[in-house]
Order: structure tokens, then C-alpha cells, then sequence
């Protein structure tokens, strides 16, 4: 018996053959030809849709739509590869019709139509929540560094800029005084055989015009950097960021947020920044997702890089409930807010507005959109008056009786704080969101403070005798306010092993089965759109994974109503 032995490739086919035939049913090329044709091109921004009346013919940018959607789908994003792609690939055939367009076409499209392809991403994602696929009730939150095109030889810190400073003056200054010694030796030496004449060699001297050239280089470095604030200059990709890599050192990267459906596990958004921090981005992410998605409220589940105070309270006071983790073995978090005395309706209550929103939670009412059983909100008053107090044996207690820290020594006296003790302290000394820094004169017993809180947990007392200075106390920081608006907000460790689940498991299928380590654009806006395809090929894979089959997809995609593409947000 023989082997399995298929058609021969040079024997000619009687009968009518198409290249779509050799295109299973279930081939995601199939779903991607559906899905690029239903675009609108022109509304979505992308340039040339109007074919030229004289010249060479443009492709058509859904032709190149396709192309994209393939590789980014495939692991193939450089234009290179995706080039050689269309003169072999069978399923490339057929998505362009056996169009083979250059490299550099393919990789001008891209830098071209850098909005647009966000734009892209958006409509397949208000697609998949219009087909049920997407809930969007609650997203988890995190972000990763994906490493920027910038070596670390077009990057110059603060501290190699003054270095090499430093050195090209100290070679500029000896080039210098080797030349002074040189002019001396001519004057002094009139004939050239003179036993004491000296045989020198200047082409191997450092040119003393590059060297003035470096120095004035590195003094503008400098300069840019004590104005910028930056911790690096990036020669290459100037919009990066300096961010620490996990093999070590320091790496020109670009942090991207993402949000991930909890359900799903699909990407409904993202945002691409050069600030290594996580912190103050949650309540922006979150605010762009609804927007963009078009929904009234939304859940945020985050880690504790994400802790901020006044970042979760923006989260509560727009009707987001956050959920982010504890540094700390920490049971509870408090948030303080201005009281301000109203009456709530009922239908200011279950409103969903954040003027709504706002005014429940200033007037010590918990909104319906809030109420999950882990927040609760308490209207505290002027409980007592308390004090700092310094003991005999040198400890400084607060009005709770827990102990504080000794930060440094002031002109006034010594200043303390405890960011702990500030933390779980159930009453508030404290209008500010920060740690409590008081500080006690060197002839001063106690800082008298007054306290807004609850009559059941116990204040120190202010000593009979002791002694106190008046421009030291802070007596009177908040006598204007007789109430206090406290929301005390649990921690929720189910909700912390769902987003672990959730939202790493995108980066590592983006990052290792697509390849997408690192960023072959440069540019924020351009790396933005690449992000945008990576996501794109992402949620692909996981709608097919979801309907079942890729049929089964374009048929759910082709029943629904396409989204409004005149109407997308402008990022």
C-alpha cells in the first residue's frame, strides 16, 4: 500500500475553480472579509477613499484594512513579512484578490490612518456588545510596559549627561594646553634639527571645534532636562519613557492601559502614556471606556498600583464603583468628603448622572449605583476636641493614641506623621487626603485638633498642665465644618483573584503568541494604532473562541445593526 498522494500541482483543472474554494467555511479570513466590507471608510477618517482622477491607482484602503486585520490576527506585523505574504499565502489571495501591494505602501497606511484604526477597534467592540458577546458591567483594570523603538545608546540621562560633560571639557582643556605647549616650543625652537625639537603628531589630536560642539550638546541635554522634569532624553522616540525592565535597569518603554471585560476577557479599551506610574489613571481609563462604549456606569476591579484616594474618590463622585487593592494588610479604606446638607429624592437616588451622584454622596446618601454591600457612607460630627500629645518618655501620640513617627526637625519644632495610623483611623483630624503631619514646638506638650468622628471610640484627653504654642496648633483648620461625609470602602479579595485571572492573560497572549514584546512605530499616535490592531487580532480570536466557530460569528455579526459610524469618538 502506498502513501496518501494528492493532485499534481502542474496538472491543469478542467472546469471552473476559484481560489475561495480552497477557503474553509470556519477560516477567520472569512469573518475578516465580512468585516472590513461593512466599513465606512471615509467616516471612520481614513485618507484616499476617493480614488484620483489622474496617476497611478491608490488601493483601496479596505484591501489594506484586510491585510492589517490578517497579519495582526496571524502574529505578522511587520510590513516586510506581510509583503511576502501576499506573493505566498492562499488565504491572502483571497482576502485581495492576488493584490501584492509594496512595503512601503503597507507601512505608510498605518502611519497614515493612525485615528482611524483606533476607530477600527472601537466599531468591532461596540459590535461585540451589540451581539451580546460584550457586557462591559464590570472591567479589570491593569497595565503593562511594552518597550518603545529607542536603544539605550540614544538615551542620555541627567547623570551620563553631566559625566560626559565633564569629560569633554577635561579633554577640550588638555587638546588645549598640548597646543599652547606646542606654540611655545616654535618660539623658542627656531630650526627643526634642534636636538630639542619636538616631533609631534596633531591628526591625532581631538578636534577642539567637535569637542566646544559636545559640550554645548550636552549643556542644552542638560537644560532640557531640569526644564522638562524628565528623567531621560530619548533621541529616537522622543515620546517614550523611561521605565524599569523586569531583567533589570532602565528601558525606553511606553505604558499601556487596558481594560478587559470580566466576563468576556475581551479588551473593550485602552490607553497608551509614558508615565511609568499606574497611579492617577483610573478614573480616566474608566470615564474613556464609558464614553466610548456608551455606558451609564461601570465596575473597576485594579490593582493596588492603582491607589489613590483622590483618584478613587473622582472614580465615586462620576458613579464608578473601584475596587482596587490594599498595600497593606488592610481591611477597610476611608474617604473623606465636604458635608453639605440637602434632601435626596428618590429619583435622585437611583440617577445615574454625576451631578446626581455628587450631591447624594455630600449629603451622606449612598447612590443605587454604588450600593454593592462593600461601601458604606456615615455622617460624622464634631465629636470632642483632642490633641497630639508628646509623653514624658519622648513618644508623640495622636488623638486616637496611636503612635507617630519622627519625619525631620523644623525652625517651629519636630514634625511627625504616621501614614498607617492615618489610614485606619476611624475619625478625621484632617481635611487633606494626604498622611496628618503636625508638628510640635520644642517647649510644647500638645497640638490641640478637632475631631470629626464617632462618640464611641475613645479620644485622648488634653492635658490640665501642659503647654502649647499658638502658631503650632491647627485649632482652627476645620471650625467651619461642623459634619463630615466618611465612606468607608471594604476590601474585596474575590474581586482581586478575578482581575488577576482576567487582565494578564491578554498581555501574555498579545505580547508572546503575537509577538508584540515591542513597538515598531515610533510616536505616540502610531504606537497607539499598532496597540490598536494587536487588540483588534486579540478580540478577534476571542469572539470566534466564543461563538463557537467563525460561521457562527459572521452570522451573529451580519444580524445585527451596524454601529453609526459617522457618530465615533474623537480621541
Amino acid at each position: 500500500m502506498g502513501y496518501i498522494k494528492g493532485p499534481d500541482s502542474r496538472q491543469m483543472r478542467m472546469g471552473l475553480w476559484s481560489i475561495e474554494e480552497e477557503v474553509a467555511d470556519n477560516n477567520p479570513a472569512r469573518f475578516i472579509e465580512v468585516f472590513a466590507d461593512s466599513l465606512d471608510a471615509r467616516g471612520l477618517g481614513f485618507r484616499r477613499t476617493k480614488p484620483a482622477q489622474t496617476g497611478r491607482p491608490a488601493y483601496s484602503p479596505q484591501d489594506l484594512i484586510k491585510l492589517y486585520l490578517y497579519g495582526y490576527l496571524n502574529g505578522i506585523r511587520s510590513s516586510r513579512k506581510l509583503e511576502r505574504e501576499c506573493g505566498r499565502n492562499i488565504e491572502l489571495f483571497y482576502l485581495l484578490n492576488r493584490l501584492c501591494p509594496d512595503h512601503n505602501t503597507i507601512a505608510d497606511f498605518r502611519k497614515e490612518n493612525r485615528k482611524a484604526l483606533k476607530q477600527v477597534f472601537l466599531v468591532f467592540v461596540r459590535a461585540c456588545k451589540d451581539m451580546k458577546l460584550i457586557r462591559a458591567e464590570t472591567l479589570c483594570l491593569d497595565g503593562t510596559t511594552i518597550r518603545a523603538v529607542n536603544g539605550k545608546k540614544q538615551a542620555v540621562s541627567a547623570e551620563i549627561a553631566r559625566k560626559k560633560l565633564e569629560y569633554a571639557k577635561a579633554q577640550l582643556e588638555a587638546a588645549e594646553r598640548y597646543l599652547r605647549t606646542l606654540d611655545e616650543n616654535d618660539l623658542h625652537e627656531k630650526r627643526l634639527d634642534h636636538p630639542m625639537a619636538l616631533d609631534l603628531d596633531k591628526e591625532h589630536l581631538p578636534d577642539p571645534e567637535k569637542l566646544k560642539e559636545r559640550i554645548a550638546f550636552h549643556e542644552r541635554c542638560l537644560q532640557e532636562l531640569s526644564q522638562s522634569g524628565r528623567g531621560a532624553l530619548l533621541f529616537t522616540d522622543p515620546e517614550a519613557g523611561m521605565m524599569p525592565a523586569k531583567e533589570g535597569g532602565m528601558k525606553a518603554c511606553y505604558n499601556v492601559q487596558t481594560a478587559v471585560d470580566a466576563e468576556s476577557h475581551m479588551i473593550v479599551g485602552f490607553e497608551v502614556t509614558n508615565d511609568p506610574s499606574d497611579r492617577g489613571k483610573l478614573d480616566r481609563t474608566a470615564e474613556q471606556c464609558k464614553e466610548e462604549l456608551g455606558l451609564d456606569s461601570v465596575k473597576v476591579i485594579a490593582d493596588k498600583g492603582y491607589e489613590s484616594l483622590k483618584d478613587i474618590e473622582q472614580c465615586l463622585l462620576h458613579g464608578t464603583q473601584a475596587d482596587v487593592g490594599f498595600t497593606r494588610d488592610r481591611e477597610e479604606r476611608v474617604i473623606s468628603l465636604d458635608y453639605e446638607a440637602s434632601e435626596i429624592t428618590q429619583e435622585e437616588k437611583h440617577s445615574q448622572r454625576p451631578v446626581d451622584i455628587q450631591r447624594c454622596l455630600h449629603s451622606g446618601v449612598l447612590p443605587a449605583c454604588l450600593a454593592n454591600g462593600n461601601i458604606r457612607i456615615e455622617v460624622q460630627e464634631e465629636s470632642s476636641v483632642s490633641c497630639f500629645l508628646r509623653h514624658e518618655d519622648g513618644r508623640v501620640t495622636c488623638p486616637m493614641g496611636k503612635e507617630l513617627y519622627k519625619l525631620r526637625d523644623t525652625r517651629y519644632g519636630t514634625e511627625y506623621s504616621s501614614r498607617e495610623a492615618c489610614r485606619t483611623c476611624r475619625n478625621r483630624c484632617t481635611d487633606s487626603k494626604a498622611a496628618k503631619h503636625v508638628n510640635i514646638g520644642r517647649n510644647s506638650m500638645y497640638v490641640p485638633v478637632r475631631m470629626y468622628g464617632s462618640s464611641e471610640y475613645p479620644l485622648q484627653p488634653i492635658p490640665s498642665n501642659g503647654t502649647t504654642s499658638r502658631n503650632l496648633n491647627n485649632f482652627g483648620k476645620l471650625s467651619r465644618a461642623e459634619k463630615r461625609v466618611m465612606i468607608f470602602i471594604r476590601r474585596d479579595i474575590p474581586k482581586q483573584k478575578q482581575r488577576q485571572q482576567t487582565s494578564e492573560h491578554p498581555f501574555g497572549t498579545i505580547k508572546h503568541y503575537d509577538g508584540a514584546g515591542y513597538f515598531l512605530c515610533k510616536g505616540k499616535e502610531k504606537v497607539t494604532a499598532e496597540y490598536a490592531l494587536s487588540c483588534l487580532g486579540y478580540d478577534i480570536r476571542r469572539a470566534v473562541k466564543i461563538c463557537g466557530s467563525v460561521k457562527s460569528l459572521i452570522q451573529r455579526y451580519q444580524g445585527i445593526a451596524m454601529p453609526n459610524l459617522s457618530k465615533m469618538v474623537e480621541i
